[in-house]
Order: C-alpha cells, then sequence, then structure tokens
C-alpha cells in the first residue's frame, strides 16, 4: 500500500518548531523546581543535623 504523504503546512512547522523548543524550557523548569525543593528543605536538614549533636 502507498502511503500518501501529508502535506506540511504552516501549522504543521510552527507545531514542530514550538515542539522542539519547548525542551529546553521543560528541562529548565525540572531544575528550578529541584533547586526550590532543595533550598526550602535546608532549613529542616540544618534543624535536624544539629538537633542530634
Amino acid at each position: 500500500m502507498n502511503k500518501r504523504k501529508r502535506p506540511i503546512t504552516a501549522g504543521h512547522v510552527i507545531f514542530e518548531v514550538f515542539f522542539i523548543l519547548s525542551y529546553p524550557f521543560i528541562a529548565a523548569f525540572s531544575v528550578a523546581v529541584t533547586v526550590l525543593v532543595w533550598i526550602f528543605s535546608l532549613p529542616s536538614r540544618l534543624v535536624a543535623l544539629f538537633s542530634r549533636k
């Protein structure tokens, strides 16, 4: 069976560009969330560290 190739439209090109560009934003967002969680958990870690001594 012959597969018909879909015509490339402007919307298709825009979607591809946004799809490719979204990966760095997703990575930056996950890094930011990780750093924020680490920063907010730091005081409780320090309290636990000093309460053990």
